[in-house]
């Protein structure tokens, strides 16, 4: 298993270690920080089809924690594609199983994750494959995960007037984040094949909330940077691209920090 990006800094020494692992339709990556310096160790990127199997699973596993004794701290980011939404009003655990399993083709081999959202009075229910879950469940029972939507949301200011879009880019597939003025307008994943095909969607997803794009605040993380098709295409039409801004430090010859985003941009990282 090799990785197709790869991240480690030129001073190795550390205090208290936090791993930070994040885990999507076709990527898995990690990266270590020094939770006391919020300085980034090490970290890579992987890219699979199938994360049921349990040696894909072992091997990435014994990559990410060769050579570093066990983190203090274990955080995980899944950005999984199925989810469905529930006030927390109305939140049961049985219903909102069921308004998923009714949005979404039945997957035996899935496992449905529930997670509040209060500040914004909703739960999330996400599909993760049970084989993974059961994995880190076992090898880190303390660890605490998140979903890239919660991660997203935790950048939003609120202070917007002509709306704020929140993009991370993966392998294939894009997770969004809608807002303006203080309300989340809208939450989600998108599959596309082409940059066209992204561009497409995003164009009409701001059509539909009536935000014209070039008021419109884009903040991009994921495997993007300025020199990317995808980026370029978005440029064209969207005037205010920016990347959300690291929340840790990187040695200087890291192409794009926004490529750990949701690894590095968590509150359990801060000693």
């Amino acid at each position: 298993m090799n990785p197709f990006f790869s991240y480690e800094a030129a001073d190795q020494t550390a205090g208290k270690l936090t791993l930070s692992l994040l885990f999507s339709q076709q990527v898995a990556a990690y990266l270590w920080i020094d939770s006391v310096t919020q300085k980034a160790n090490k970290g890579a990127f992987f890219q699979l089809d199938n994360w049921d199997s349990e040696t894909y699973i072992d091997q990435f596993l014994d990559i990410s924690l060769r050579d570093v004794e066990t983190p203090q701290t274990v955080q995980v980011c899944f950005d999984a594609p199925q989810q469905s939404m529930m006030p927390i009003a109305l939140y049961d655990r049985i219903k909102l199983d069921a308004l998923h399993k009714a949005a979404f083709p039945f997957n035996p081999s899935t496992f449905l994750v529930h997670e509040s959202f209060s500040s914004w009075q909703f739960y999330l229910g996400y599909a993760v494959p049970t084989t993974l879950f059961r994995k880190l469940e076992n090898r880190f029972p303390a660890m605490k995960y998140r979903h890239t939507i919660k991660l997203l949301l935790n950048n939003y200011a609120g202070t917007d007037v002509a709306g704020a879009l929140y993009i991370q880019v993966g392998i294939s597939q894009l997770t969004l984040v809608l807002c303006r003025s203080g309300r989340l307008l809208f939450s989600g994943s998108f599959a596309y094949q082409t940059e066209m095909d992204a561009l497409f969607y995003l164009l009409r997803l701001a059509d539909s909330h009536n935000l014209p794009t070039e008021d419109l605040e884009v903040y991009l993380s994921g495997l993007i940077d300025p020199s990317s098709r995808l980026f370029l295409e978005l440029s064209n039409y969207f005037l205010n691209l920016s990347a959300i801004p690291s929340s840790i430090l990187f040695d200087s010859d890291l192409p794009s920090t926004n490529y750990f985003t949701l690894l590095s941009n968590n509150s359990l990282c801060v000693s």
